[in-house]
């Protein structure tokens, strides 16, 4: 079943569990409302054959310890290259996302396009108790996956569970939630949309292609997103985007060797 050209909200999803298990049910039968999808018993079925009889793109296991999406491809929550920055950060390197957001560490972040969270955890993990990071998410799914893993990830790194506590989630579209806030109301507004060509190297980032929201960030969308800002706009591409350079960033940041680049728009006060 080829979803990559769905959209984010036509995607047919049901829930289940790994197993037949009291407790997961339970679970399950909740995120089932939450969500409002449908919850099926697995009844000893397996996830190909549930998919394929309910001609589901995904289903979403409900497991012990873990929660996953399970599709052509699968995604489960993970910090994933966000714990290697923390530590390059507290080994005194530069990240340059953080370098082109500008940050310091009593900064507001809005992270526009959340995904899994990987730059939201980076960043919340800089700013500390001080600074705070809210995360739109467009699909219901991946937020309820990156909700799931902030409140359930159980590392041992305390440097990384202080700072996913420390983001909140939201489960909605960039689009609509900057015209409702008022102006100056965030220090930095972040944007990461879904990159034009996949990245090689980047498994997580290509697992959530089918579920992503895809709209355009266009002139009108930079413009709102300066205006909620209070001090820059920063949005995240890969190195070959042709779409960037039509937005008329003021400059533009990125590490030398790195496949992504950052355009950003200085706040005029």
């Amino acid at each position: 079943m080829n979803n990559e050209n769905k959209g984010h909200d036509m995607i047919k999803v049901a829930v289940t569990t790994s197993k037949e298990d009291t407790v997961l049910i339970e679970q399950a039968e909740q995120i089932a409302l939450e969500l409002n999808i449908e919850y099926l018993s697995r009844r000893r079925r397996s996830i190909d054959t549930l998919r394929n009889e309910y001609d589901l793109d995904y289903l979403l296991i409900i497991e012990s310890q873990q929660v996953i999406l399970k599709g052509e491809t699968t995604l489960a929550w993970h910090p994933c290259m966000a714990v290697p920055r923390i530590k390059f950060l507290r080994l005194g390197q530069k990240d340059p996302m953080i370098e082109a957001m500008g940050l310091k560490p009593d900064y507001t972040v809005l992270d526009c396009t959340l995904g899994l969270g990987a730059d939201a955890l980076v960043a919340s993990y800089f700013l500390g108790e001080a600074g705070s990071v809210i995360g739109l998410e467009a699909s219901k799914y991946i937020a309820f996956l990156t909700k799931w893993g902030l409140n359930n990830f159980s590392g041992r790194n305390k440097h990384v569970i202080s700072a996913l506590s420390r983001i909140t989630v939201l489960n909605q579209n960039y689009l609509d939630y900057l015209p409702e806030q008022a102006d100056n109301k965030f220090d930095v507004v972040y944007l990461d949309p879904m990159f034009e060509c996949a990245l090689k190297k980047s498994s997580g980032l290509n697992a959530l292609r089918p579920l992503a929201f895809y709209g355009d960030v266009t002139c009108a969308v930079i413009k709102e997103a300066k205006r909620v800002a209070k001090r820059r706009v920063v949005m995240k591409q890969n190195i070959g985007s042709t779409k960037a350079n039509k937005l008329k960033p003021d400059f533009i940041g990125g590490g030398r060797y790195s496949p992504v680049t950052y355009y950003i728009w200085e706040k005029n006060e």
